[in-house]
């Protein structure tokens, strides 16, 4: 899928660049083209509407256009009522073909480009207005119908090609790095949506696998009672207890894994209010007292400072706490210590949950915040928990905009800092 997705970002990613390439191109074209044939239709037009007859001292009569721009090379043309060519200033035998398609575009008045051969004209009819008598004189036979003025462009032809081949090149250019780019692009934007996906598929395989032990012991369980359908449960109290158990264990899974969805779709909200941190600490110690007892363990507590306040939801800091005092007691032996410190260290609460337990391998440590871990330390020692605990606490010190440091060595134990934001 992520392959696929990826084709699909380059493809729509290089249509659009190159989709915006055309369209600036075209728009260049199109600009040099209308600016470049603008300026010579002014002039064509401004010849055929300004043309006047000018009488030189000497008596000869010529014909003249108030033009205060740079000259321009034209050719005019006149002809008669009968579609009679009568003369044409610089007319010579190479404009013989241009003449004959001319005389059947004497009612064109706006301007217009005839190609001949390899070159290219462009043109603007008038009808004579009576107002040059010498033009008239061109002719006995028939009155003067039309005047023509025109000019070549092949010039102007040529360099609007070669831009048009400049920017067909550069958009060719720019298609091929644009695929590049958005692939590189699409590959970048993809990098968090891999990395999702494969948490993901890694989550629901580790969910799998992790539902899969305690379904197959209810199942196991089950059909052990079924073989047996007229024993009483007294009788039947090894098999119950076993599924009650599994149930059990699945339920605290499905609630862990229930609490991380809602945490990353931001849809779990913890209530924060001004809290004790020092005394949260002293009424788990209080709690745990014949939980210790009971497993040969000593717990010590050490607050530094009174009325230690941060900004946070008790209920999930008691949470926090109690996973991590229940991993502390899992991996210390008998007779182990356990220690709860927490003291205020500038603007901050630093509180310190450490023991002299199994402790955790060097190459391991980057791993324990991750769902469904279990350290070596944990299938060693019998201990069959869901490996959601260290992650659910990750996401409460996280809401707490709290950091954390866990530090361990393999048969000393292991020291978990946390570091919240303290209330001034």
């Amino acid at each position: 899928m992520i392959k696929r997705t990826l084709v699909r970002m380059t493809i729509w990613n290089s249509a659009v660049v190159f989709c915006l390439l055309i369209i600036l191109g075209g728009a260049l074209y199109g600009l040099a083209r209308h600016r470049i044939y603008s300026d010579i239709d002014r002039h064509l037009v401004f010849n055929m509407d300004n043309l006047y007859q000018y009488t030189l001292p000497n008596g000869e009569h010529v014909l003249n256009v108030n033009w205060d721009d740079p000259e321009r090379f034209f050719m005019t043309f006149y002809w008669d009522s009968n579609d009679t060519l009568l003369q044409s200033i610089y007319y010579k035998s190479p404009y013989d073909k241009l003449a004959f398609k001319l005389r059947k575009k004497q009612g064109q008045l706006e301007p217009e480009s005839i190609r001949v051969g390899k070159r290219t004209f462009r043109f603007v009819s008038r009808p004579y207005l009576g107002n040059l008598p010498m033009l008239e004189k061109l002719s006995d036979k028939a009155p003067l119908k039309t005047l023509q003025a025109m000019t070549e462009i092949s010039t102007e032809i040529h360099y609007l090609k070669l831009l048009l081949m400049s920017i067909s090149t550069g958009i060719g250019i720019g298609a091929l790095l644009s695929v590049i780019a958005g692939y590189a692009l699409a590959r970048r934007a993809l990098i968090p949506i891999q990395k999702a996906w494969d948490k993901q598929q890694q989550f629901v395989a580790d969910a799998s696998h992790e539902l899969r032990s305690p379904l197959s012991v209810i199942r196991g369980q089950t059909q052990i009672l079924l073989r047996h359908p007229v024993h009483t449960i007294e009788e039947e109290s090894a098999p119950i207890s076993a599924i009650l158990k599994e149930t059990k264990r699945m339920r605290n899974m499905v609630d862990g894994l229930l609490l991380l969805a809602r945490g990353d779709s931001h849809e779990e909200v913890i209530l924060c209010q001004s809290v004790r941190i020092d005394g949260i600490l002293k009424e788990i110690a209080k709690k745990m007292e014949p939980v210790m007892e009971y497993k040969k363990l000593r717990l010590g507590l050490h607050v530094e400072g009174s009325e230690l306040l941060i900004n946070g939801d008790e209920d999930r800091l008691i949470q926090l706490f109690m996973i991590l005092l229940d991993n502390a007691i899992k991996f210390t032996q008998a007779d182990g210590q356990i220690d709860l410190e927490c003291l205020r260290q500038g603007k901050s609460v630093l509180v310190t949950v450490k023991d002299n337990g199994a402790g955790i391998p060097e190459h391991d440590l980057p791993l324990v915040f991750n769902r469904f871990y279990k350290g070596d330390a944990s299938r060693n020692r019998g201990y069959h928990g869901a490996g959601l605990g260290l992650s659910i606490a990750h996401w409460i010190i996280d809401q707490h905009q709290g950091s954390v440091h866990i530090s361990s060595s393999v048969g000393h134990g292991t020291t978990v800092m946390i570091r919240f934001p303290a209330m001034s």
